[in-house]
């Protein structure tokens, strides 16, 4: 579309600007459906990480027979370049959630062939990209992950109510294995 500008009487000339009715899909439709957390701009597709926190849902109660020792990288490092507290990976996510990353991660390997594979990495990259972009918006790291938690139930309250375990699992093991957040020197020579 074409559109002619006449600027004023005092001067002269016109402008002409081309305006693209066109429709813009980088990703068909997606835009709508994304939601953003309440303090900062981490936007995230809350349907998607809806699916995956449903599989684990299902799931949760075989997960949680076996718990297992989880270590690796420092964690200390971890969460210090990622401003998440030591208190709060020692009191919530190493007691509660860590001894589970292990058979989630098993769990996960066993569909490599289903799209929840496809599904995580989408959201991983998603949220990484998010949560590298905005990290000063959170006064700190467990902010962060508990903002996403709420905005997706707030959004998807009919289909997660009760799941709040394992929303809260999968966002931690994304943290602790790495998936999201900034990483030590050693996590990025793996």
């Amino acid at each position: 579309m074409d559109i002619n500008l006449t600027q004023g009487a005092l001067s002269s000339g016109i402008q002409n600007v081309k305006i693209d009715n066109g429709v813009h899909n980088h990703y068909p439709h997606v835009y709508k459906h994304l939601i953003k957390t309440h303090i900062g701009s981490i936007t995230f597709n809350p349907n998607q990480l809806r699916l995956v926190v449903e599989t684990i849902a299902k799931n949760y109660d075989e997960i949680e027979q076996y718990p297992k020792d989880f270590s690796g990288i420092s964690i200390e490092s971890k969460n210090s370049i990622n401003n998440l507290s030591q208190s709060f990976y020692d009191q919530i996510i190493a007691r509660d959630y860590e001894p589970y990353f292990n058979e989630l991660d098993i769990f996960f390997r066993e569909r490599t062939s289903d799209d929840l594979q496809l599904m995580i990495g989408k959201i991983a990259k998603s949220l990484n990209k998010q949560i590298q972009a905005d990290t000063d918006s959170f006064r700190s790291f467990e902010l962060l992950l508990t903002s996403v938690e709420s905005a997706l139930l707030d959004d998807q309250f009919v289909y997660l109510e009760d799941k709040e375990d394992s929303i809260a699992l999968f966002l931690y093991y994304l943290y602790a294995n790495c998936f999201i957040g900034r990483k030590t020197k050693e996590e990025l020579t793996c």
